[in-house]
């Protein structure tokens, strides 16, 4: 007995296995990018420049995949950290959850963080100052992409900054420096790391 196939099934699977072969390929790179965005990435902003760090001015909320706090990586010697009241920090727009991790078929990791720091943008644009990203709490000491403040902000209020990687992590991404025109500054980090 000889059993037939048409055309539209063998095409069909075709493609299947083709699918399939795809999913066992691409999924490992896509689990890793989440595990590597899932790392919390404590952030500061630092006086001095990213050639040259000072102490920590202001401390950030943790980079990650699931931001959900303002109150920052506390640092060894907290005299430099911005104490916030516990009225604002229970206010509804200190809560910045920022969504779960991001992974293309091209293996890029994207955490977030957002932080009201109780700084003018016009102060911290001035000059003298830097944000630096960690690769975890466990090895501070490892920075792994940092930005200048420098430039002028956009009619929006809005200033941009480029977060370069260093020691070869990988990570890149852009700091959004926002004037909130009350003395304070919202500072959005997005972090990528490429898996490839």
């Amino acid at each position: 007995m000889r059993l037939s196939m048409s055309p539209a099934r063998a095409l069909s699977m075709i493609a299947a296995g083709i699918a399939l072969t795809l999913g066992i390929v691409i999924a490992p790179t896509i689990a890793s990018a989440q595990d590597a965005a899932a790392t919390a990435h404590p952030a500061h902003i630092h006086s001095g420049s990213c050639a040259e760090l000072g102490d920590v001015v202001h401390p950030l909320t943790d980079v990650s995949a699931d931001a959900t706090s303002d109150t920052g990586t506390p640092v060894a010697d907290d005299a430099f950290a911005t104490p916030h009241s516990m009225e604002a920090m229970a206010s509804p727009e200190m809560d910045t959850g920022m969504g779960t991790p991001v992974a293309g078929p091209f293996g890029v990791g994207v955490a977030t963080s957002e932080t009201i720091v109780q700084a003018a943008l016009a102060d911290l644009s001035a000059g003298g100052y830097a944000i630096n990203v960690h690769e975890s709490a466990e090895n501070i000491g490892n920075y792994i992409a940092c930005g200048d403040i420098a430039g002028t902000a956009a009619d929006s209020g809005d200033l941009t900054i480029q977060l370069a990687a260093l020691n070869d992590s990988g990570y890149t991404g852009t700091a959004v420096l926002h004037d909130n025109g009350d003395g304070t500054t919202t500072v959005s980090i997005t972090l990528m790391q490429d898996e490839s």
